[in-house]
C-alpha cells in the first residue's frame, strides 16, 4: 500500500531516526566527535576525504543500523572520533537534502511507514558531492 508523505513529514521522521540512531551521548555528539567533524568540514579537501573514507563509512553505517539499541551503545563507544565524524557528515548531508525537499514543498510516495528506515539508509549511503 502506497501512501503520500510530505517532505516535511519525512524530514521530521528523519530527525527522530538519526537522533535515536547516531546522536547518542556516546555517539556522534561526543565532544571529540564534534571537534573532529568541525575540523573535517572546514577543510578544502573534504570531497576527496569523503571519497577516501567512503567504503569504511558505508560499512560502519550499515553496522550501526543493523545493531540493536543495546549493542549500538557499545559499538558507538568503541568507534573512534574520526570515523564517527564521517558518519556525522553523512547525517548532515542527508539533513541538507531533506531540507531542500521541504523547501520545495515536495510530496513523496512511500510504500508504507516501514519503508522509511530503508529510505533513510539509502540517503545515508548516497555518494555525497
Amino acid at each position: 500500500m502506497s501512501t503520500t508523505m510530505t517532505a516535511q513529514e519525512i524530514g521530521e521522521a528523519w530527525l527522530a531516526y538519526v537522533t535515536e540512531t547516531f546522536m547518542l551521548e556516546n555517539g556522534c555528539v561526543r565532544p571529540e566527535v564534534e571537534e573532529e567533524y568541525k575540523r573535517l568540514e572546514s577543510k578544502d579537501t573534504i570531497t576527496q576525504e569523503r571519497e577516501l573514507w567512503r567504503t569504511y563509512t558505508d560499512e560502519l553505517i550499515d553496522k550501526i543500523l543493523q545493531s540493536t539499541p543495546e549493542t549500538r551503545t557499545e559499538l558507538l563507544s568503541a568507534t573512534d572520533s574520526r570515523s564517527l565524524a564521517y558518519v556525522q557528515d553523512r547525517v548532515q548531508c542527508g539533513t541538507e537534502l531533506l531540507t531542500a525537499l521541504v523547501q520545495k514543498g515536495l510530496k513523496l510516495n512511500m510504500e508504507d511507514d516501514a519503508s522509511l528506515p530503508d529510505y533513510f539508509r539509502q540517503i545515508l549511503l548516497q555518494k555525497q558531492a
